[in-house]
Parts: structure tokens; sequence; C-alpha cells
């Protein structure tokens, strides 16, 4: 398998919501939320306006042409 680790362009920052939703825990046994749970403006604080502040940056994984991991 070949990958790539880059950091994350301006025009792949819809990738970040995704990222968020696969970041919230779900116990064992617990359904998970809809995917709209991201949408609530104390989880939205991590991706609105990401890269405009000092610090921002993401690291993705890439695979095939496909972002497969993100940090």
């Amino acid at each position: 398998m070949s990958y790539e680790i880059r950091e994350l362009k301006q025009n792949e920052l819809n990738v970040l919501n995704k990222f968020l939703y696969e970041a919230i825990f779900i116990p064992d046994g617990v359904d998970a939320p809809p995917y709209e749970i991201i949408k609530q403006p104390e989880l939205q604080v991590y991706v609105t306006d990401f890269g405009k502040q000092k610090g921002d940056i993401c690291y993705v994984a890439e695979c095939d042409d496909k972002i497969v991991g993100a940090v």
C-alpha cells in the first residue's frame, strides 16, 4: 500500500466535518448520534474558519488519491 502524509489543502476543508463526526466517542451499546450533531456550535468551534487562526494545521493521510485519515 502506498500512502502520503501531507498538509490539508484549503479546497479540502469539507473533510474536517467528516472527521469531526468520526471523532465523537460512542460507547459500546450506544447508537451513534445523527450526523447533524456536528452542526452544534460547541462542535463547530473546531472546524469553522479553520486555517485562519494562528496555529491551525491539519495533516492528512492520503491513499490512492483519497483522504483516509486526519490529525
